[in-house]
């Protein structure tokens, strides 16, 4: 299919509650004439995790034999096709506490130099994968040694770089581990966004041809390694010819291993994700790149006038959320608690406040979680609370253990009513169990900082909050330099460090256009910082998955550019992100 026809086939297969793309799944059938001997012999058992899940005799992964042990050749694993390669990828059920020696002998003998692995080592109280590297320093398996170089934990994946050796052998290796973490327990990851840029990460490692296959493995190794394979195989295909054929590669990929994209949810989301890539295009830019790139940006188009800022901008909204995603904030008992009828909170990622006996709807505050860079729920984006929803507020804060408040508008703005004061003066105030009292507040150039002490009489604990009211930000457009909010993010950072707690609460008047700035501002930067990368469109896009409308106006976005413009610039002439 070409791509330029694939949004309309995937919409095809998703009409009529996805009809067509039961049909197709359910068209898929084992091949009939494949043996896997080997997986079933008797001295072999031990060694699947699954009895149903087994190995293909034509296409396994054969180890170096031990002498004296004449099944020491098997492992669970196959070799799978790629994109125009024999070989590429090798898919591997998670080891067993008994099968790690063999997963990195294959390893070691495979030349591979990455594993993706697409589980957690237990979910839902069940063991899916037993650890099989050192959490720190090293270990032994069997004659294969593995040393932890490094880890980096992202919000949605880790990843970890081994030393590998083998007894007997001079020569390290570096292994490089991609670890999904975002895969629910349950169905499919909601972020297709998060996906694509997993697979787009991690296949990029790969690419030198030196190297062995590539090793994925979940659980079975056959449902989400197979999706994960699809996926890497069918970009690779989009790049060089401009076409998707997922049936098909499915149907080889069932000749070469079972099951492979084992439900029907895994084989919807293949598309879903190849259409974001499609739609969505590849928007990552070098930090070098990055002032060009925003000039480009900003040239308008001879035929249309339109900028690509502007198309980029309008990309983000090609996708609607359907009003069951807001259900909590539709009930009755809720409506009036949101200060905009049209700026609701998603079900799925919004904050739950403790139940209040017999207070229907007393869960619901109008506010979601929003991922970090480095951590999940590193920041809470609401809207500025209105007079009934001050008491929620302040419960959130302290149910939530958030010592930082972030404010990005003032309280009145042309006129209107933007922010009710939330906050007491000089007298402590009384909200339900919490005593909330300004210890001192303090005025600099572009924010006020204000210290409080919150206790909960309840409890007999109290705890220290500080509120950044950002003042620089116009009534009307946005700030001329994002000089101001690079400062205020550096000291909202400073603070948090100070009192070791991460979790930021956000709002301006609705808690979606500047509250989604400072957000995809801040994660932003923490790329820039570790990666020398940014993408701003995915990131906004991301946010937008978890909170609707963040990073409002087309001018809010430019701002986010324009702010990373700056933040780079302020490192020339030592400009160290080259």
């Amino acid at each position: 299919i070409p791509v330029d026809e694939f949004e309309e086939h995937v919409r095809r297969l998703h009409a009529n509650g996805e009809l067509l793309f039961s049909q197709e799944y359910g068209a898929f059938r084992s091949p009939d004439t494949v043996t896997s001997h080997h997986s079933l012999n008797q001295a072999n058992r031990f060694k699947n995790r699954y009895n149903n899940i087994t190995a293909f005799d034509h296409c396994r992964v054969l180890l170096q034999p031990i002498e004296g042990d004449p099944t020491s050749d098997y492992i669970n694993a196959n070799y799978l096709d790629g994109y125009r390669k024999q070989r590429e990828y090798i898919a591997a059920q998670g080891p067993l506490p008994e099968t790690c020696h063999d997963f990195w002998r294959m390893v070691w003998e495979q030349n591979s130099r990455v594993i993706v692995m697409v589980t957690n080592c237990e979910e839902r109280g069940r063991i899916k994968c037993h650890q099989y590297w050192p959490s720190s320093g090293s270990q032994n398996y069997g004659v294969i040694h593995v040393n932890m170089m490094s880890t980096v934990e992202l919000s949605d994946y880790t990843i970890r770089s081994f030393g590998v050796k083998r007894s007997g052998s001079p020569e390290e290796r570096m292994v490089l581990q991609y670890h999904y973490t975002a895969w629910p327990d349950h169905g499919v990851p909601n972020s297709v966004t998060s996906v694509l840029n997993f697979v787009r990460k991690s296949s990029a490692v790969n690419l030198t041809e030196d190297y062995g296959p590539m090793v994925v493995h979940c659980s079975a190794g056959v449902g989400r390694t197979g999706t994960y394979v699809v996926i890497d195989a069918q970009l690779k295909r989009i790049q060089a010819e401009a076409t998707v054929d997922v049936y098909n590669y499915v149907m080889m990929l069932r000749g070469q291993r079972n099951l492979m994209v084992q439900v029907e949810d895994q084989y919807v989301l293949i598309h879903d994700v190849l259409l974001e890539a499609i739609a969505c295009g590849d928007t990552e830019i070098q930090a070098r790149d990055l002032r060009q790139r925003i000039k480009e940006l900003m040239r308008p188009s001879t035929d249309t006038g339109q900028t690509e800022m502007d198309a980029e901008f309008q990309r983000l909204s090609r996708n609607k959320a359907p009003p069951s995603k807001f259900q909590s904030a539709n009930l009755p008992v809720n409506k009036h608690k949101n200060r905009y009828a049209n700026v609701l909170p998603y079900d799925d990622t919004r904050v739950r406040l403790t139940m209040q006996a017999v207070t229907e709807g007393s869960d619901y505050i109008n506010a979601n979680y929003i991922d970090g860079y480095m951590s999940k729920k590193a920041f809470i984006a609401t809207q500025a609370p209105i007079p009934d929803t001050i008491p929620d507020f302040w419960r959130m804060i302290w149910e939530q253990d958030c010592c930082t408040i972030v404010m990005l508008s003032q309280e009145m703005e042309s006129g209107k009513v933007k922010v009710h004061r939330y906050w007491p003066g000089k007298q402590p105030t009384s909200i339900g169990n919490l005593v909330v009292e300004m210890l001192h507040d303090k005025q600099f150039d572009d924010y006020i900082m204000r210290e409080f002490k919150v206790t909960n009489t309840k409890e007999s604990a109290s705890r220290v909050v500080r509120q950044y009211q950002f003042t620089a930000w116009p009534d009307i457009g946005s700030p001329d330099s994002g000089g101001g909010l690079i400062d205020l993010i550096g000291q909202v950072q400073r603070w948090q460090q100070k009192c070791g707690v991460q979790l930021t609460a956000v709002h301006c008047s609705a808690g979606v256009g500047r509250t989604g700035v400072f957000c995809a501002v801040s994660i932003l930067i923490e790329r820039l910082k570790a990666e020398a990368m940014v993408d701003v469109f995915q990131t906004v896009k991301q946010l937008r998955e978890q909170r609707p409308a963040m990073v409002q106006t087309k001018e809010q976005y430019e701002f986010c550019y324009q702010t990373l413009g700056e933040y780079l610039h302020s490192f020339d002439p030592y400009n160290n992100f080259d």
